[in-house]
């Protein structure tokens, strides 16, 4: 006997394979991941950034406990499952994201983006290991070296004069690979732990951890009730935390890590239009043109067709 009560075994919507909302998780995750940072930014600097990170996972994670709950669905019992959700949150919400919120103060987000995109390479080679190791074909090598043409494309677009804060690139850098990290652990985690609950557990320790350092640290005296803080906060919690977290674990249950790691190309796209339209930032032809190798190297990577293929043959 496992211990699970029969009633905490209900199926989770995760675990259900479907093509539609495979597509439906990457739209969720190319385009809400890319919109974050310029979001994330917004923020960082209308609020004290580790106590406002921390609140947004908070928020997330307590509504999906809930959910998680209403639906019968089964909580990390073991010590091994909770192991996996510390790992999972120090990882991914702390490191991951704590000190990007943290360089987004000092950095364009679109920049943050774009230095971020080198978790695909992270994530696709780190994939290759463990339980659940995925092999990468030299298609998807090659896809993933034009998305790396592509993204320098889009940095050099931006020169690399002294603003370009080289020290806080690197704390950004370093965020990737600990997030890259932290996939690799909710991909190779198992048990009778529901996806959803699981999900939904390392936001809520990731965010109390977050909000103790933010405490910690003397978030608290310089709070403030900006509106545009607390919009970020409110958009974050539903949609890049929520939605975001939960399309991006359907995808771990689904897809290969190297075509899961293509949201990493995609995002900086997302974040150079975003930054144009929300922060007034540059968009010219070589953001263009290295937006559009990223999208070819996409295409290759996840294997789309650009069109049907021909009808039947002919008989």
């Amino acid at each position: 006997m496992n211990g699970v009560p029969e009633a905490d075994r209900t199926s989770s919507p995760l675990v259900t394979h479907s093509r539609a909302n495979i597509q439906l998780a990457f739209a969720v995750i190319y385009i809400v991941w890319g919109v974050t940072p310029a979001v994330n930014r917004i923020m960082a600097l209308a609020l004290p950034p580790l106590l406002a990170a921390g609140s947004r996972f908070l928020l997330a994670g307590t509504f999906l406990i809930v959910l998680a709950r209403s639906r019968r669905l089964a909580l990390p019992a073991t010590l091994r499952e909770w192991r996996s959700v510390a790992a999972a949150a120090i990882l991914g919400i702390v490191l991951a994201n704590g000190l990007s919120v943290l360089a987004l103060r000092h950095i364009a987000s679109n920049q943050a983006a774009l230095v971020n995109s080198s978790s695909a390479f992270w994530i696709a080679w780190l994939g290759m290991y463990g339980r659940r190791a995925t092999p990468v074909t030299a298609r998807t090598w090659l896809g993933l070296a034009l998305g790396f043409i592509g993204v320098a494309v889009l940095v050099s677009a931006r020169g690399f004069g002294a603003e370009a804060q080289v020290g806080w690139q690197l704390l950004v850098l370093t965020a990737a690979l600990c997030w890259a990290l932290a996939t690799m652990v909710i991909r190779e985690s198992h048990g009778q732990c529901d996806p959803l609950a699981f999900t939904a557990s390392y936001l809520l320790v990731g965010g109390a951890v977050l909000t103790l350092l933010g405490l910690a640290h003397g978030d608290a005296q310089h709070w403030v009730w900006s509106p545009s803080g607390i919009s970020c906060v409110v958009f974050l919690a539903i949609f890049s935390s929520t939605f975001g977290f939960v399309a991006y674990t359907y995808l771990l249950l689904h897809e290969t890590p190297s075509r899961i790691g293509t949201y990493a190309y995609v995002n900086p796209i997302v974040a150079v239009f975003t930054g144009w339209v929300l922060l007034g930032e540059r968009l010219d032809l070589w953001q263009i043109a290295g937006s559009l190798v990223v999208f070819a190297g996409v295409i290759l990577v996840r294997n789309l067709r650009l069109w049907p293929r021909a009808a039947a043959t002919r008989h």
